[in-house]
């Protein structure tokens, strides 16, 4: 019996499923399921699922399209027989040790809902990382299913995808889940790559899909991988710290105005760079006068 079973929904993506697929079958923990489930498919995705000769993936094709994954989820669910449910979109990529880390934090902690870190790879870079919104509502942090982890019965209790949302379904599903007794813990790891296809403007592109690059890069080695994206998280933090610092004290609108000006004039020129540290010194008791 398969201990994770790991849900894909898709629709007429074979290009990046291939890739998505990829990444979970590269898995350092290997008792695990797949269902690829299409939401009315017209493309090649049964032969891209096929293609992998892996008896752990198996396809299963929606008669008609849905036009979103949470029916594709729920019939993914219905047949799954593991102990636990792993979601992965199409799109999304998986560090090797993804699932392993996340039954060692389900599995120590006793937790019913467990999530690791993810990022958001945009055309430019990092984007933004996501976890898990305190409020499944916060529209101000991204969220993801590509990076939970949960045992089978918690849907029992919080209830299936309702198929009738056609944005926010992954809200509504974590909100339920908030709203009950479960336990949910954080497993502190990057282990998602997850590509907006709002930024990618879709995946019309053949085969220069983004995603190629960094499945590259995890199979030639994942930790360097990881240790680079957490270095340019960190170097965006601290570029949005500075532009904080400089404008702390001004309204809204001007504060944005600064900092768009210290962007185009460069934040090392910025006149009043000597000031600020002038000002810092004094309050620090590094000058007295």
């Amino acid at each position: 019996m398969s201990t994770v079973s790991v849900i894909i929904p898709t629709y007429n993506s074979g290009n990046t499923l291939r890739l998505a697929l990829e990444s979970v079958l590269q898995q350092d923990y290997a008792n695990f399921e797949v269902w690829v489930v299409g939401d009315g498919c017209t493309d090649d995705s049964a032969d891209v699922v096929a293609s992998f000769g892996d008896d752990r993936a198996q396809w299963l094709n929606l008669p008609q399209n849905s036009g979103t994954p949470s029916l594709p989820r729920n019939e993914g669910y219905r047949r799954a027989i593991g102990k636990y449910i792993a979601y992965l979109g199409h799109d999304d990529l998986w560090f090797p040790r993804h699932l392993s880390r996340l039954i060692e934090c389900i599995e120590s902690t006793s937790s019913d809902f467990v999530f690791s870190l993810g990022i958001l790879i945009g055309p430019a870079g990092v984007e933004h990382t996501f976890g898990l919104p305190v409020r499944a509502w916060d529209h101000k942090r991204a969220i993801s299913p590509s990076n939970w982890l949960h045992r089978k019965n918690l849907v029992d209790i919080a209830g299936a995808w309702l198929s009738g949302v056609k944005m926010g379904d992954d809200r509504v599903f974590l909100e339920r889940i908030q709203a009950s007794a479960a336990r949910i813990d954080f497993c502190q790891s990057l282990s998602v790559l997850k590509f907006p296809s709002a930024s990618w403007k879709m995946y019309t592109r053949g085969s220069d899909l983004p995603q190629l690059a960094y499945a590259r890069a995890i199979r030639q080695d994942a930790r360097e991988l990881t240790l680079k994206l957490l270095t340019e998280v960190g170097a965006r933090m601290a570029r949005q710290e500075v532009k904080c610092e400089h404008a702390v004290n001004l309204p809204r609108p001007m504060r944005a105005l600064v900092e768009w000006i210290m962007d185009k004039y460069g934040h090392q020129r910025w006149p009043l760079n000597d000031f600020l540290y002038w000002l810092w010194r004094r309050r620090a008791g590094l000058d007295s006068k």
